[in-house]
């Protein structure tokens, strides 16, 4: 019999902003035990607020009575510590928020500012009797801020984000403020049936939570079923399960205590659909490799979810990639794609870019086309560089709808 414990650790300051002032202070400390007792096979899991009693563990133990199956058990024998995040105490962060916040009001006195932020401490741990010692510790502040213009009739005309390993109240004013600007002056919207726009992949997060599942490829339910080691998309296109320090927030193993060689590992690769995400129990159904896909509650047996996927970044940067030519930042929220690939989405808001800043707003439009066409022929890259939100940017044509 093997004891398992997958504890989760938040420590949170979040500031609530009302008319661009702070008017409320909360603070989170929330531990969450989960315990697994592994036997003949089967699991037994039970789940406590803050730390696990002698009692949590007996309910674990008993708890093997309903047989839940877990032929693979847990790993053994494994050690590795990680610590991303930098240290800020609440204090030094409510006064950087508050420096934040003072330089907003004064510089841009048309806009009114609500939501919050936020500093966040979180640490996985996944520790057992055979061995097993996975301790992942990292840190963000968050901006997360609505955005109305004094005689606006909307709820919020635009969204300031960032999220970042500090609270660096200068490199996050810059951001800010070049899209306040550009905020502020309204351009017409740009020739082209075509042009570039950035995105992040989880604009397609539909598509890939549903194509990409080693469960659906296999019971042949995937849009993607039957593309498998065939190229689909551009050369230039890699996504991948990314479990690195570059993506922020995330443990370098999931709930099953899997590891990807690299903290990576690639479900399209180059344009070519080499594999779909999967569990340990679904690797073992139908005998393909786990992508350390195994999430749940903490109170849970873990199972199948579509992991962290970011694309992999070029050797270029955004100015790289575009050569001088215009392109979109947008807001997009409410897209999807059909099963053939294409894809819609309203465009809540959207700037003009071009050699590197923002030139202003556009007018409402929406954004079209085939999936396989803006990440295939349509498809100019991945940047090296994070030029907004804290992410790398994807930048491919799309046919605009005005």
């Amino acid at each position: 019999m093997i004891r398992e414990l997958y504890q989760t650790v938040l420590q949170e300051t979040s500031l609530n902003v009302t008319s661009g002032e702070i008017d409320a202070l909360r603070k989170k400390n929330i531990v969450k035990s989960g315990c697994r007792v592994y036997d003949r096979g089967l699991v037994g899991v039970a789940g406590t607020l803050g730390a696990p009693t002698e009692e949590t563990w007996a309910q674990a133990e008993a708890n093997l009575s309903r047989e839940i199956p877990c032929p693979w058990g847990p790993e053994t024998g494994k050690v590795r510590r990680e610590h991303y995040g930098k240290a800020l105490s609440p204090e030094a962060f409510i006064a950087r928020a508050e420096g934040l916040m003072e330089t907003l009001r004064r510089e841009f006195p048309r806009f009114v500012f609500s939501n919050k932020l936020s500093w966040t401490e979180e640490e996985v741990r996944l520790t057992n009797d055979g061995g097993l010692d996975y301790i992942w510790q990292d840190a963000a502040g968050v901006v997360s801020l609505l955005v109305r213009a004094e005689d606006s009739v909307s709820i919020f005309d635009t969204v300031l984000e960032s999220m970042e390993r500090d609270f660096d109240t200068e490199r996050i004013l810059t951001q800010l403020r070049e899209l306040l600007t550009a905020h502020e002056k309204l351009l017409p919207m740009p020739e082209g049936e075509k042009l570039p726009v950035l995105f992040t992949p989880g604009l397609f997060a539909r598509a890939w939570s549903e194509g990409l599942s080693a469960r659906k490829l296999a019971r042949k339910a995937s849009p993607l079923c039957g593309m498998e080691g065939k190229q689909i998309f551009s050369r230039d296109f890699t996504l991948r399960v990314d479990r690195s320090r570059d993506n922020l927030g995330t443990p370098f193993f999931d709930a099953e205590g899997t590891v990807l060689p690299g903290d990576v590992c690639p479900l399209i690769e180059n344009g070519v659909l080499v594999q779909g995400y999967a569990d340990k129990k679904c690797a073992g159904e139908y005998g393909v490799a786990s992508t350390s896909a195994g999430e749940g509650a903490y109170d849970g047996v873990p199972g199948l979810s579509m992991p962290p996927l970011l694309a992999k970044p070029s050797e270029r940067t955004l100015e790289e990639l575009l050569d001088g030519r215009p392109a979109l930042y947008v807001m997009a929220d409410g897209g999807d794609v059909t099963p053939d690939g294409s894809f819609a989405s309203p465009v809540q808001v959207a700037y003009l870019y071009q050699n590197g800043r923002l030139l202003g707003r556009l007018p409402e439009f929406s954004i079209r086309g085939s999936l396989f066409d803006i990440l295939g022929k349509d498809f100019l890259g991945c940047t090296r560089d994070k030029p907004f939100d804290g992410n790398h940017q994807c930048v491919a044509e799309m046919t605009l709808v005005r």
